[in-house]
């Protein structure tokens, strides 16, 4: 749910000098005039059939996509205490459209970060491009399967900003197991394609709903050590959701480090929204 990467995936709070993400997925640029050109009829507000699912606030993304010709934003604002004098203020955004029932394009990043401490820094983080794939729906007892894989673009030079071309792929696993729903990721973040510096990372996430419109959800995630550009991170994340309508979800909450040398504490707030309809899917336009 790593953002807001991959979070979001998401915020990701994997921890790296630039602020890694984990918006668990991105886009095939070249496949978007494809999916407009499948538009059968004039874009349309959502209705409560459609449903979004975030891959915010937690690290862990759903491997369920939302359905086919909706563009799905998901934004928010991340506080991260790093140490006794650094602080971080991180705005994401992560833009999502379902060009099939298989397939997911996504764009977004980090957006405009801020540091605060002994090394104050501002700057615009990396782009994120890449595509997510849906491969098995779930069933009474097979979960819901989907991998992904994404690209991260350096912006524009920065004091504080270590510019690298990196890669991140991605397992997810859903299953709903009676009120509980559960989202298994897991996945490698590889740092500096030119020089492949490799960092492993799960994350568990559990929600319960309870009565409408609100959710709560619990997670714990684990990222291996890749000095000196990402350092090892993990943590346990708690978050309560309010859903007014089925494509509109706001959440709140926090995270508590496990290795207080990297990061003691994080705070959250975000949404995220199905604006508009491309095309209607049959099932809905019938």
């Amino acid at each position: 749910m790593q953002g807001w990467t991959l979070f979001f995936s998401v915020f990701g709070v994997a921890p790296s000098r630039r602020r890694a993400v984990k918006l668990t997925t991105t886009a095939v640029p070249a496949l978007i005039p494809l999916a407009l050109a499948r538009t059968a009829a004039a874009a349309e507000p959502p209705n409560d059939e459609t449903k979004s699912l975030p891959c915010r606030p937690t690290i862990a993304c759903t491997a369920d996509i939302v359905v086919p010709g909706a563009i799905e934003i998901e934004t928010g604002a991340l506080f991260r205490r790093l140490d006794a004098t650094g602080r971080q203020w991180t705005f994401p955004v992560l833009a999502k459209l379902t060009v099939a029932n298989w397939l997911q394009v996504q764009a977004g990043g980090n957006g405009y970060t801020v540091l605060r401490g002994n090394v104050p820094a501002q700057f615009l983080d990396d782009v994120q491009l890449g595509a997510k794939f849906h491969v098995l729906d779930q069933g009474p007892a097979a979960p819901s399967i989907s991998f992904s894989a994404l690209a991260s673009i350096p912006t524009f030079r920065a004091q504080g900003y270590l510019r690298t071309y990196d890669t991140l792929l991605t397992a997810y696993v859903t299953k709903d197991l009676g009120p509980l729903h559960a989202d298994l990721n897991v996945g490698e973040n590889v740092w500096r394609v030119q020089a492949p510096l490799p960092q492993e990372w799960i994350a568990l996430a559990i929600s319960v709903n309870l009565p409408p419109p609100f959710g709560v959800m619990a997670e714990s995630y684990y990222f291996t050590d890749a000095r000196p550009v990402a350092l090892r991170d993990g943590g346990f994340l708690f978050a309560v959701s309010h859903s007014p309508k089925p494509w509109l979800v706001f959440d709140f909450g926090g995270d508590v480090g496990m290795f207080p040398s990297t990061r003691s504490y994080s705070l959250f707030i975000g949404m995220t929204i199905v604006p508009v309809l491309l095309w209607v899917p049959h099932s809905q336009g019938e």
